[in-house]
Parts: structure tokens; sequence; C-alpha cells
């Protein structure tokens, strides 16, 4: 699959920003402040830093593989305060507005990346449609903590 600067790229970006984007923030909203630490189970990611994971994640795909410079390392720790998660994710959403920006050259490079021990050429739409999937991963991780705190996540 080769992606160009075309209807198919504007398609996955509109996706991303209109649907994946707003009930994120909204669920960020929602989440109450005293159970931003809290988490299902021990040894579980906190519902804080779910939200910092998100933005972790493409600060590290983006800045760090296909960048190479310096990138967000979040989490585990106590979760921040909502208004400092809210401006993580604001970098994050940023930050892809940037990557969609970069095409199509930054989506048919390749970029070294060592997983297990072995080194791995990962196309930038590959990098593209893991961060997507990431979001939608994480998305619904966040409505499942949401409904067992009691609360009706955002629609989807």
């Amino acid at each position: 699959m080769s992606i160009q600067c075309s209807v198919d790229l504007e398609i996955i970006k509109k996706f991303w920003l209109d649907e994946v984007k707003p009930p994120l923030n909204n669920a960020l909203e929602i989440s109450p402040t005293d159970k931003l630490d809290w988490a299902p189970a021990e040894k579980m990611i906190s519902l804080g830093n779910v939200f910092m994971h998100i933005a972790e994640a493409s600060s590290w795909w983006i800045d760090k593989i296909i960048d190479n410079t310096n990138y967000y390392d979040l989490t585990p720790c106590p979760s921040l305060p909502k208004d400092k998660i809210k401006g993580l994710l604001d970098d994050h959403w940023q930050r892809l507005e940037k990557f969609f920006g970069r095409c199509p050259g930054i989506f048919e490079k390749t970029y070294p990346h060592t997983w297990r021990g072995e080194v791995h050429q990962l196309k930038g739409e590959w990098i593209m449609m893991h961060l997507l999937e990431h979001d939608i991963h994480h998305r619904c991780q966040i409505n499942q903590y949401l409904r067992i705190l009691g609360i009706t996540p955002p629609k989807i």
C-alpha cells in the first residue's frame, strides 16, 4: 500500500481529527480528577496515564523515530493534573497535523527501529497507521475505564 497526498490520506486525516480526537478530548473532560491515578486492577496503567501515553507515543514515533529529536517519556508515573494532560493531548493533535503536512515524503521514507534486538525498516505509512490504531485502541481502553467507574463514555 502506497499512501500519497491524495483523497485517501485526507480521509484518514479527517477520520482521525473528526472521529478519534473529539471523543478522546471529551473523555478527558468527563474523567473525574480524583480518578486520574485510578486503575481497574493492580499493575494496570492508570486512567490519567492512558491519556498521557497517547501523547507520549506520537512523540516517540514522530519526534524520536522519524525526526531523531527529543521526545516525551512520561509513563508510568503519578498522573499529571487534568490541565497538563490536556496540554499534552493538544501537543499530540498538533504533532499529527504537522505529520500529515509533511506528505508525501514522510510516508514514503523508511525509518530504522530496533525491536526485540532486531532492526526493522518501517515506512512512514506504517507508522501513521500504527499511530491511528494506537489512538483507537487506547480510546477504547479509556471508555472501558469510564464504564467501570459508572460514567457513560463519549459516543464514538
